[in-house]
């Protein structure tokens, strides 16, 4: 009876591994998805997602210290009779903003100061995990990686373009399929202002992928991932508000206010994946790793070069040597 048993289950397995066979040979055959399949077996493989939600973290950290500046700020410069119905239109103009949590507009001299230091230093913290994120997709070695000093400076550069560049994607996005600034753009506008901030959120990506790297790369090396990252992130800048609208309020009843703390950790993350794919397409064009094996690896030249890289990734002097040695597998 067991020899039966082990019989059935060994023949089970060899029909398993014959259909992996005949899915790894079929996706070599083709080029879109032998990239693709390389794109997330690297993600897999640098073990993005652990470096996605560390970027999801600081980002989390981030929004309410600015949403406590602009809340003072806006508590300074508007009369009283204005200031609930400004900043109601402004929390709607906002992804994953629910206004009916944002109020009390007051003008605070500490709220301020903590507000702006808070927001610096996780600013700054968040700059430097993207950037150590795009620095291990490119397999950069370790020495090759900037200094403290010099992290916390390219971060406040950051900070200064691209984050007004991702305040303003934000803007234009809500003035767009929000009602609630008031202008009517019609038809041709609403269309015009999606292809508009659809392509500010790609420039925006071609920018951070050029600036956070430590590789001599250009702008049509990065272009291809900054299409996929910024198309994407276009979408769920608009699911976003039909989050709010439609799904966020059910939920509060339920779980209160961490259903807000849920849903931005939630998006944070997703956009966080969504940029390290776009990264890891750009590495994976770039240095031509595809196509790679989905059983036995490795067996490609793309399969190779990879565990080269990781293997350089890892070194910490620039006199370090480091080579990477196949041996082939036992029976082969």
């Amino acid at each position: 009876m067991s020899f039966r048993v082990r019989s059935a289950s060994s023949a089970g397995s060899c029909q398993t591994m014959g259909v992996l066979h005949s899915i790894d040979s079929a996706q070599k055959k083709t080029k879109p998805t032998s990239i693709a399949l390389a794109t997330f077996k690297k993600f897999s493989e640098d073990r993005s997602s652990g470096l996605a939600a560390q970027i999801a973290f600081w980002a989390f950290f981030s929004i309410f210290p600015l949403l406590m500046v602009l809340v003072t700020v806006l508590g300074w410069v508007l009369q009283s009779s204005a200031k609930d119905e400004v900043l109601n239109h402004v929390a709607q103009m906002f992804p994953l903003l629910d206004p009916s949590t944002v109020k009390g507009l007051s003008g605070s001299v500490w709220a301020l100061v903590v507000g702006l230091v808070t927001a610096l230093w996780s600013g700054i913290g968040g700059v430097r995990t993207v950037q150590n994120a795009f620095n291990a997709v490119w397999e950069v070695p370790y020495y090759e990686r900037p200094k403290l000093a010099e992290q916390i400076l390219r971060s406040l550069g950051v900070l200064v373009t691209i984050g007004v560049g991702l305040v303003l994607t934000t803007l234009v996005s809500g003035l767009v399929t929000s009602s609630a600034s008031g202008v009517h753009l019609g038809v041709l506008g609403r269309a015009a202002g999606y292809v508009l901030a659809a392509a500010l959120d790609v420039g925006l990506f071609v920018a951070a992928f050029r600036m956070l790297t430590d590789r001599e790369i250009g702008f049509q090396d990065v272009l291809p991932g900054a299409i996929l990252s910024g198309s994407v992130f276009f979408v769920l800048e608009q699911i976003s508000s039909l989050i709010i609208s439609n799904r966020l309020q059910h939920a509060q009843a339920t779980y209160g206010h961490f259903a807000i703390v849920i849903t931005i950790l939630w998006w944070f993350y997703l956009t966080a994946i969504v940029t390290l794919l776009g990264a890891q397409l750009n590495v994976v064009l770039k240095e031509r790793l595809f196509p790679r094996s989905v059983v036995d690896a490795p067996q490609t030249q793309a399969d190779r070069e990879a565990l080269q890289a990781y293997a350089q990734e890892r070194t910490y002097q620039p006199e370090e040597d480091v080579e990477a040695r196949i041996h082939p597998r036992h029976g082969k």
